[in-house]
Parts: C-alpha cells; structure tokens; sequence
C-alpha cells in the first residue's frame, strides 16, 4: 500500500535514519504536486556521516531519493553547486518541509536562503568566449546536417547548453531537465516563449532558419561567432 508522502517520508527518517537531527522533505511531494511517477526527495543531516552521500529506495510504495550531509558537507555542496550554476540542494533545503526538527534547522535553511540570494556567480569572458566557440561549432553541425537524425540531435544538444547559457549570462540559477525549462520562464517568459517557438518550428517543420536566427539574437551583442584567435589552456 502507497502511503501518503508525508507519512511515508517520516517513516523513512525515522526507521532509516534514527540518528540525524534534522530531515527535510523536498521536491513536489513537499508542495502537494506530486505525480504517480514523482519521486520523495528527501535531505538528510547526521552529525555521525563522515562524508556526503546520496542513496535510492523503493519503499511504502513510492521510490525515494536521499541526500545525506552533515554540518559541513551542505555547504561544500552549495560551493560546488554554485560554480555550476544550479543551486539544486539550496532550493531542497529552503523549500523543503521540515520532517526532523532540531535547533539547527533553522542555520540551515538560513544558509541556504543566503545562496539562493547571492545568486550564481557572473560568467568569465573565458567561459563566454568559449561559449561563442562551441555553440556556433554546432550551429554550423546543425546547419549543414545531412540528415534528420544529425539535426536533431545537434539541436536537441544546442538548446539545453542555449538555455543554460541564457541564464548564467543574466545572473539566474539554472537547472537540469525540466527545471532548466521553468528556470528559463521564470526569468523571460517572452524570450523563453520564443525559444521554444522556434524549436517547435524545426520539429514541426524541418525549418532551421528560426532557430538559427535565435542563437544569433544572443551572442551578436557578445560578438557572435569566435573562431580566429580563440584559444583555450587546460587548467
């Protein structure tokens, strides 16, 4: 039997993790929004972890993520999360419903209001300029692709880097699947519309010139394409 996200999250706690002093319910089994594929996400804090982890169930009916940290581990993984942009456990913690409450919950979620706020760090012209690089390597793959199979996957490729890249330029956090999508509306729903407007036009149509003139409309004032005197050292 399925038990109610909320039971079945205190249950894991308690018969999982007896030991931590705070646990948070995150995701959307935390606002109600739940769907017959949704996952519990669930944060973990235990003084007794010496190293973070993450680790899956399927219990009481539902299959579970968890996310277990300690005093220290959080925020190295807010650091971490957001050199990348993606404030993925910040937005957990802060929003998450609190299962296991302790005189630290509050520090917590207060640290992780603070990322949120700061925001992603700006972008480095090393970083754009490769970005000016590489996407127009593969605008120009997509443009001249022999095949429906090679532009497909060439768009499909372009527009999860496009949009990632969009919102790192603005100073907004990015995401990872659909939440890049949201992401993306959240901070320009008109630009957001017209992205996927074109991308619907290529599916619909095979017509690439939309989305081309896209991909234009957000590097020309960058410089648009980079190809003579780019260079990139490994660090």
């Amino acid at each position: 039997m399925r038990l109610q996200p909320l039971d079945a999250a205190k249950q894991f706690v308690d018969e999982k993790f007896p030991r931590c002093f705070t646990a948070l319910l995150a995701g959307s089994a935390s606002r109600g929004e739940e769907t017959d594929t949704s996952d519990l996400d669930i944060v973990v804090f235990d003084s007794t972890v010496q190293n973070a982890y993450r680790e899956s169930f399927v219990l009481y009916g539902w299959r579970i993520e968890s996310f277990i940290h300690n005093e220290i581990s959080y925020l190295q993984q807010f650091e971490i999360d957001k050199q990348n942009g993606r404030a993925t456990l910040a937005e957990m913690v802060s929003t998450g419903v609190i299962l296991k409450d302790s005189e630290k919950t509050t520090t917590i979620k207060r640290n992780a209001n603070r990322c949120l706020s700061a925001g992603p760090p700006p972008l480095s012209d090393d970083f754009i300029n490769a970005s000016r690089y590489f996407i127009y390597d593969l605008l120009d793959d997509f443009r001249d692709s022999k095949s429906d199979e090679e532009a497909i996957i060439t768009v499909n490729t372009i527009s999860i880097q496009l949009a990632d890249f969009i919102l790192r330029l603005n100073g907004q956090w990015s995401g990872r699947g659909k939440r890049l999508g949201r992401e993306l509306y959240k901070f320009d729903e008109k630009l957001a519309t017209k992205f996927f407007e074109t991308l619907r036009h290529f599916y619909r149509h095979g017509d690439k010139q939309p989305f081309i003139d896209f991909v234009n409309s957000i590097y020309e004032p960058l410089g648009g394409q980079l190809f003579d005197g780019f260079k990139q050292v490994r660090k």
